[in-house]
């Protein structure tokens, strides 16, 4: 997304926060590079207890300080059940809730300019969500537009965590993918957006199971359940699992879809 150059305002660093000077230096370089236009990706990396979070930290507290909106996405381990987008997914998240239709427009029109598809068909969706939650004159049109864009994009190719995202808000907003699709009666655990696999461990979550007995009942690690319940708890507006259960409960999200 293009974003105006413009000095950043000097910030001194926080007396507690020592011994990453370069890491912290090579960050600000890099937003100072996407302030430019010129837009990086970076991974910090690490084991636990080197003092990642504490540098994510003094760096987005900067970066806020300079009105930058920052997405952020954590990484979880490889191997036969790894989730290789998780780290996008989980940024686009917090995007969502943050940016307006009119930012997600800009982010349409600077991923028309790359090469990658994904991209774009992710920049379309999350615009058509900001235009069903603004609403207004032709705003459904435009949205469904965008998402059947989207939708052939993803299934060209094989997408499919993007196609199920697609999906789930054409159910939530009632609109149809094709020409000839009557408009689709969303299931409450659709309505809000949750996938096969997020329901599967809401599912379990309700039922009492702990992450480790989630993660041996759908045959992935410990660590990725523990993942997919972080994601649900925002999505439900739920502060824990207690609360995450009744939720589901009283709305009969665990009810067959």
């Amino acid at each position: 997304m293009p974003c105006d150059a413009r000095p950043r305002a000097e910030q001194s660093q926080n007396a507690d926060f020592v011994g990453r000077g370069a890491e912290l230096t090579a960050l600000d370089e890099a937003l100072s590079r996407a302030a430019a236009g010129e837009p990086r990706a970076l991974v910090v990396g690490g084991e636990a207890g080197v003092g990642k979070t504490r540098l994510l930290t003094e760096f987005l507290g900067r970066a806020a300080a300079d009105g930058v909106v920052v997405a952020l996405g954590g990484c979880v381990e490889t191997g036969a059940d790894a989730l290789p987008y998780h780290p996008v997914s989980t940024a686009l998240r917090a995007l969502r809730r943050q940016l307006g239709a009119e930012a997600w427009t800009e982010a349409v029109a600077a991923a028309e300019c790359l090469e990658p598809p994904l991209l774009l068909a992710t920049a379309r969706l999350r615009l058509a969500e900001a235009l069903v939650v603004r609403g207004g004159p032709d705003a459904r049109d435009t949205a469904r537009d965008l998402l059947r864009r989207a939708a052939a994009t993803a299934h060209d190719l094989g997408a499919t965590p993007l196609a199920t995202d697609i999906t789930a808000l054409a159910a939530r907003a009632r609109i149809p993918l094709h020409q000839d699709e009557a408009a689709p009666d969303p299931s409450p655990a659709a309505a809000l957006g949750l996938t096969a696999r997020e329901r599967d461990v809401l599912r379990l979550v309700a039922a009492g199971r702990s992450n480790r007995q989630i993660a041996e009942e759908l045959f992935i690690s410990p660590k990725t359940a523990s993942v997919h319940v972080s994601d649900i708890l925002p999505e439900l507006g739920a502060s824990g699992r207690g609360e995450a259960a009744a939720f589901a409960h009283r709305l009969g999200l665990l009810d067959a879809d």
